[in-house]
């Protein structure tokens, strides 16, 4: 039975650590340190050059189940610094610029956290440039202010080229269920697999297994394409990621089929996997005979197990119910997600569809 406050305070640690593409490392050290506090071996836990992390479950042999989430969080890194102390952002994943327009952020460096701000237009007098107050910026028009009136400040403030950025961290409980926090998108996947790590301790998998944390996904999966050249024959992926819905007050709801507080859903249909109908409907009434409710939807976007199509494996993606994607304010149900982990506990002990 999944802990509710055992996965919020591990979510919430999670949350609260920094890591966009690139720089996961911060992370992966807060999910190693999780799985050292659960007893497990570190023989079981390897890693490759790329920064993914995986965990061997279960009986010896070769990998037939895998299931993976990301570690990266979108953000942006600094590309040039500009002679009056201003620095330009590329950004890192899917960002809406009128988003970060005029918020706090904070810089992370080799020495630790900076903080920062996306300069807005000062509203009294300055018409976006002459731009007119309607234009909408672009992902590469924004510019960070460190408090710097010159490179050579921004340098002494011990900030560099490529230092990445994002948003501050928080981690909140809104209403009577709901989570609230920047990088719930993929950070309650990583929640999940550890504590399904936790479970597997105590009631093996029914064929050998693979937990991993994947790099890069916001950037195009990269970090499960490395996955896929290490455990490629496996015969079922499993992606832990979030299904983006349209509950909020201003949401498109054409993506309104799969709704937060109604359990987990299955992502049939995205951007890169479609899973067909006999394994759709095989996929329902597994869960349902471990005794769970499947949602089901569709949304644009990718999932990491799509990159393991080409060696014949099942690939689909569990996932609960987001809404404000891509937001300072993302928002899961936390019964969403103790279900989700109650679920994959059952489903790893059964064997492979």
């Amino acid at each position: 039975m999944a802990d509710r406050t055992r996965i919020a305070e591990t979510l919430e640690q999670l949350v609260l650590t920094a890591a966009v593409s690139g720089s996961e490392h911060r992370l992966r050290a807060v999910i190693e340190r999780q799985l050292a506090g659960l007893g497990i071996d570190r023989s079981r836990i390897g890693h490759d050059r790329m920064g993914n992390l995986w965990l061997h479950c279960g009986p010896d042999g070769e990998p037939q189940r895998l299931l993976v989430a990301h570690m990266d969080e979108i953000g942006w890194r600094i590309s040039s610094i500009r002679p009056d102390g201003h620095c330009h952002l590329t950004p890192l994943g899917g960002n809406d610029a009128q988003l970060y327009e005029g918020t706090r952020v904070h810089v992370h460096t080799e020495n630790g956290s900076h903080p920062a701000a996306i300069a807005p237009v000062s509203l009294h007098i300055t018409d976006r440039q002459g731009l007119g107050p309607k234009h909408r910026l672009g992902p590469n028009e924004l510019l960070l202010d460190v408090g710097a009136d010159s490179a050579e400040a921004v340098t002494r403030l011990g900030i560099s080229l490529l230092d990445s950025v994002t948003w501050p961290k928080s981690f909140e409980l809104v209403g009577e269920d709901w989570v609230q926090a920047r990088s719930l998108d993929d950070r309650f996947g990583c929640a999940a697999l550890v504590d399904l790590a936790a479970g597997l301790e105590q009631n093996p998998p029914a064929v050998p297994t693979i937990l991993a944390w994947a790099v890069q996904e916001e950037l195009g999966l990269r970090g499960a394409r490395a996955l896929a050249q290490r455990f490629g024959n496996c015969s079922e992926v499993i992606a832990i990621d979030s299904m983006t819905v349209g509950s909020g007050p201003r949401d498109n709801r054409q993506f309104n089929a799969v709704q937060p507080g109604s359990g987990p859903a299955l992502r049939s249909f995205d951007s890169t996997v479609i899973v067909g109908e006999p394994d759709r409907q095989a996929i329902i009434a597994r869960a349902s005979e471990l005794g769970h409710a499947l949602q089901v939807g569709f949304m644009p976007g990718g999932n990491d197990a799509s990159v393991f199509q080409d060696g014949n494996a099942l690939c689909f993606a569990f996932g609960v119910a987001l809404q404000y994607s891509h937001s300072m304010v993302e928002r899961i149900r936390l019964a969403d997600l103790v279900s989700l982990c109650s679920l994959l506990e059952d489903w790893c002990g059964a064997d492979c569809i």
